[in-house]
């Protein structure tokens, strides 16, 4: 049998596998973030005819004689080269610029994807959609990252606790021109507006632990060319309680209804709603006796609801809490007090609100200018309890929640696996890698934190398959096979040529 015969059929056998590997190309050309791969061929074996010789004293030497016995598949490459990034807008969308890839895990078994196309499930975890594997990552607990790498979980409805506040800023500017407060103070102990021009004020609303929210109230008033005092509102404003009417249609407001010791009703704040759903807005039928119990007259029916709007006055038994001076130098910035200012007052229920005022320095703080009095008080760092809402995933894989109160938090982030050699991992479907012999082991690291490569939200990763070249290699692959064919065609007419030698 001829040689030529099996190195034909060699060709045609391995330019077939070339033409597969094009075709599931080329049918990946649109799959998320699909590495193309590449045939490449080496010789085949040679059968030595001859064998080489030296060179004898006046003569050359002789190459051996040997003759191909066809060809082989080389290798079957994974081009591990960047897609180009599309835009899906989808938050659960992410690609990956770079080498690493995804952390997925099916029970204790890892595997790894470039496919980014996640999506929450039932319970809240980021899931391929493919299979259900849960993506991996560090998670965070109040804002405190947790040991170890697990399964990320965003489910909606997650809470944040209150955050009760404990330092409020003031800013602003009093008025240096403000004539000295000669007024005097009201049986509550506010400031008088008999000399509205020397004292001004500003509110702001603080959380207690409990996450519910007080309006705090800080006068000023002019004392000396360079002085000021302050006080907290000596009454503090308070949320609305809801009552329910009882059949006497009387409200009683001693301490068993869990309004705290020094509240005070203000009538103007007063709102019934019928059970039909009619508002009464500050009914003139109701009146607070001695007791103070707020009596209504029976035109408000049974089963009204009721809210009230209450004062409290703090406690001011902490000397230099609720009060204190305020000294401007002669630039008219301030003079940093001893004791930082501070309010302090007992809440229902709740943990004394207990505050810390910062005042600031230099222009940037609180200052006594010749101008308008805009003094305020401009923040503070608490707030009430919250429901995650939304979330986003920025470059670093960090997953950060936004909730109902307004507050951010981080919520996770997402881990990364590097590779040695990618290009050896072995495919299991579904868009999955398993770590093979020959890729390595799996370096795990965060973006830009031990690992180079970065994310992008609510994009993924193309198909990395250029239709140009594939089609220019099914080509070269047709022509080498049609080629190979007729190497065997040619060699089975040789062969017919020596059966006919017997004739």
């Amino acid at each position: 049998m001829l040689r030529s015969l099996f190195a034909g059929v060699s060709g045609l056998r391995n330019h077939q596998v070339r033409m597969d590997v094009i075709g599931n190309n080329i049918s990946n050309v649109n799959t998320v973030a699909f590495k193309a791969g590449r045939v490449t061929f080496k010789e085949g074996f040679a059968q030595l005819l001859a064998g080489a010789s030296r060179p004898p004293g006046d003569q050359g030497g002789i190459n051996p004689i040997q003759v191909g016995l066809g060809m082989q598949i080389g290798s079957i490459d994974q081009l591990y080269t960047q897609g180009n990034i599309e835009t899906t807008g989808q938050s659960t969308d992410l690609a990956i610029q770079g080498d690493s890839l995804f952390v997925v895990r099916k029970g204790n078994q890892s595997y790894y994807t470039r496919s980014g196309n996640f999506q929450l499930d039932a319970d809240g975890k980021l899931v391929s959609p493919t299979n259900g594997f849960v993506v991996q990552g560090r998670m965070y607990e109040n804002g405190q990252l947790k040991d170890g790498i697990q399964d990320i979980r965003l489910p909606f409805g997650q809470k944040v606790s209150a955050k009760p506040t404990s330092e409020m800023t003031l800013g602003g500017n009093l008025n240096a021109a403000a004539p000295t407060f000669v007024g005097d103070f009201d049986d509550a102990g506010r400031a008088d507006p008999q000399n509205a021009k020397a004292w001004t004020e500003t509110t702001l609303g603080v959380f207690d632990s409990q996450g519910t929210k007080w309006d705090v109230k800080v006068q000023f008033w002019k004392t000396g060319p360079n002085t000021w005092e302050w006080q907290l509102d000596p009454m503090v404003s308070a949320a609305t309680v809801d009552y329910v009417v009882d059949g006497d249609f009387a409200l009683p407001t001693d301490a068993a209804t869990g309004l705290p010791d020094g509240y005070e009703i203000l009538e103007e704040n007063i709102e019934v709603t019928s059970p039909s759903g009619t508002p009464y807005k500050n009914p003139d039928d109701f009146t607070i006796n001695g007791s103070g119990a707020v009596v209504f007259g029976a035109s408000i029916p049974a089963g009204s609801q009721v809210k009230i709007n209450y004062h409290m006055s703090p406690d001011t038994a902490v000397a230099g809490t609720n009060r204190g001076t305020l000294t401007f130098d002669s630039a008219g910035t301030i003079i940093p007090p001893a004791d930082q200012p501070a309010i302090d007052f007992a809440v229902p229920g709740a943990l004394p609100v207990q505050v810390k005022l910062a005042v600031g320095s230099g222009v940037n703080g609180l200052t006594q200018f010749a101008t308008a009095s805009t003094a305020v008080l401009r923040d503070q760092n608490g707030y009430t309890a919250g429901q995650l809402q939304n979330f986003s995933i920025d470059r670093t894989g960090l997953v950060t929640g936004f909730f109902t109160n307004g507050t951010t938090t981080p919520l996770g982030q997402i881990v990364l696996a590097d590779f040695n050699n990618p290009s050896g991992l072995l495919r299991v479907g579904d868009n999955m890698y398993q770590e093979s012999a020959n890729s390595g082991g799996a370096v795990l690291g965060f973006a830009l934190e031990g690992s180079q490569s970065q994310m992008t939200s609510g994009a993924l990763e193309m198909s990395n398959v250029d239709l140009a070249q594939e089609f220019t290699n099914m080509i070269i692959a047709q022509r080498g096979f049609q080629a190979n064919s007729k190497v065997v065609t040619t060699s089975d007419e040789m062969l017919q040529e020596l059966m006919q030698l017997k004739r």
